[in-house]
């Protein structure tokens, strides 16, 4: 017999370190509905076109070499933003083949190769950069994407560490004001699935991991959420003591529609916080198949 996807998805969460689930209709034991997280305030941005200083800082160099790397470098971002580009990145290696530490240059060919699937590369180019300068957020964040692809999973939690270290340094403004920063990118020919992670999930709005499903136009078509629901856990705590250490989190989802948040469905309670790799099989099951909430609420708040 065939099995239905509702029924796996308890299996799907229970699995390892005896985990408990909670599938109940009683509302007062599940938190209210979170807000919509803005995500991706760390997402990796498109360059504005960058100063010769910045792009090739390189003091051997006389300033029409340096004048001329920047045109060679603008040419290639501007094919790069034509989409041409395996076209782009070759201009990008010409640069570093006569200077090798031209950081925006090894940032943008390290971009590429993650778009064009050649991880490896991609990997090389974005390491060269972070030897030059271990403190650029972008080739952290992008190192992050392309390691949880290789599945390079202790790689990408030193990765995470590093990146948590450098947020709580307050070095980089935006990046310290962030919530959030994008751990995976899941691509397929109709939709792209991509997954944010919290730098800390103790404070509010609480989420732990978050994964948005996109169309092939890039409209948000659903979010899936797991959140830790801190007043649950107290409640559960002062109950009894042989709770004392434990959380609860909740999955939710927020039910869009013409670009809005219309609903948010509240499916399961756990008391142990999952590993990532849970989290990535249970959202899977999530969005094959819904199960029955254990709470809904109606809310008009806008997508972010």
């Amino acid at each position: 017999m065939k099995a239905n996807p509702l029924m796996l998805l308890p299996m799907v969460l229970a699995l390892g370190n005896g985990w408990a689930l909670a599938q109940t209709n009683d509302a007062s034991t599940n938190a209210a509905p979170p807000p919509a997280p803005k995500p991706h305030i760390v997402e990796v941005p498109q360059p504005e076109q960058p100063s010769a200083k910045e792009t090739q800082a390189v003091d051997n160099l006389d300033p029409a070499k340096i004048a001329e790397f920047q045109k060679r470098f603008e040419n290639g971002y501007a094919l790069e933003q034509q989409g041409k580009l395996a076209e782009a990145r070759a201009i990008y290696d010409g640069i570093l083949a006569e200077d090798p530490q031209a950081k925006r240059s090894l940032l943008e060919a390290g971009r590429i190769s993650f778009k064009l699937g050649e991880l490896a590369r991609a990997d090389d180019y974005l390491e060269r950069l972070r030897e030059i300068v271990p403190d650029f957020s972008e080739a952290i964040e992008l190192l992050i994407q392309i390691n949880q692809a290789l599945k390079h999973d202790v790689k990408v939690e030193l990765l995470i560490r590093d990146f948590t270290e450098l947020r709580a340094s307050g070095k980089i403004p935006d990046l310290a004001a962030s919530l959030c920063f994008v751990r995976e990118r899941i691509h397929s020919d109709q939709q792209e699935i991509v997954i944010s992670q919290f730098f800390d999930y103790t404070v509010d709005p609480n989420t732990v991991w978050m994964a948005e499903v996109f169309d092939a136009s890039g409209a948000l078509k659903r979010r899936i959420l797991l959140n830790f629901d801190p007043d649950t856990t107290r409640g559960l705590r002062a109950r009894d003591e042989k709770y004392a250490h434990t959380q609860v989190f909740t999955w939710f989802e927020h039910i869009l529609k013409d670009g809005q948040v219309k609903e948010i469905d509240a499916y399961l309670q756990i008391f142990a916080l999952p590993d990532y790799q849970k989290f990535r099989s249970a959202t899977y099951v999530i969005l094959a198949n819904p199960p029955k909430p254990i709470y809904t609420a109606p809310v008009g708040a806008p997508a972010q």
